[in-house]
């Protein structure tokens, strides 16, 4: 790479990297592009020769963030496939432990549940964050039927319920700590809250 490029480069995640302290003190709305360039310490100008406008460097901040949701499902299901309970139970583990540990992940989220206003709230890039991809989905939904096939989903719960709660209460679950990080310690708490879960979508205990 050459000296320019690099340069380039290392002002191109300045950039970023203001922009998401930004992004997280006062919103993404209010927040302007001379916000980010007076604390990337660069001209306008030099952020447009890397981004079109606010709404591109939002889409940059988050691609740049790398969510690892279907690699924890694929990695679940290749250790615990054949036990669908044990599994869904260690995808919700992992899932959480990434909110807690994975820190570029955690301060996304955060802008993405907490810093976004409504205009903002249908951008496509936010489902990255605030969704399980349809891949993650469609296996998490197979799991819950591999549950059900085996007599243990709860009477009355369809696969696909089953799999849009499990959905829901983890992104109530990061929504409700990313809010306020201090109000609880979600790494002492989340197993508990899995155990929660899976006994509500469960017709027995584990």
């Amino acid at each position: 790479m050459s000296r320019r490029k690099a340069e380039a480069e290392r002002t191109r995640e300045a950039i970023l990297d203001a922009a998401e302290t930004q992004f997280l003190t006062q919103g993404v709305s209010r927040t302007t592009l001379a916000h980010i360039a007076a604390a990337a310490g660069v001209t306008r100008g030099a952020i447009y020769w890397h981004f079109e406008d606010k709404a591109a460097v939002f889409d940059a901040l988050l691609e740049r963030v790398r969510v690892p949701l279907d690699e924890i499902v694929d990695e679940a299901m290749r250790r615990l496939g054949h036990d669908p309970i044990h599994c869904l139970h260690a995808i919700a583990h992992d899932a959480l432990s990434a909110i807690c540990y994975n820190i570029p992940f955690q301060r996304a989220a955060t802008i993405v549940l907490h810093r976004c206003e409504k205009l903002e709230d249908d951008h496509p890039r936010i489902s990255m964050i605030t969704k399980l991809s349809e891949y993650s989905k469609a296996r998490i939904e197979q799991l819950f039927e591999q549950v059900q096939q085996g007599g243990q989903l709860r009477r009355g719960l369809s696969p696909a319920s089953a799999r849009l709660q499990f959905d829901s209460f983890l992104i109530g679950i990061c929504f409700e700590w990313l809010q306020d990080p201090q109000q609880f310690s979600l790494a002492d708490e989340y197993e508990s809250m899995i155990e929660t879960l899976m006994r509500g979508l469960l017709e027995s205990t584990l």
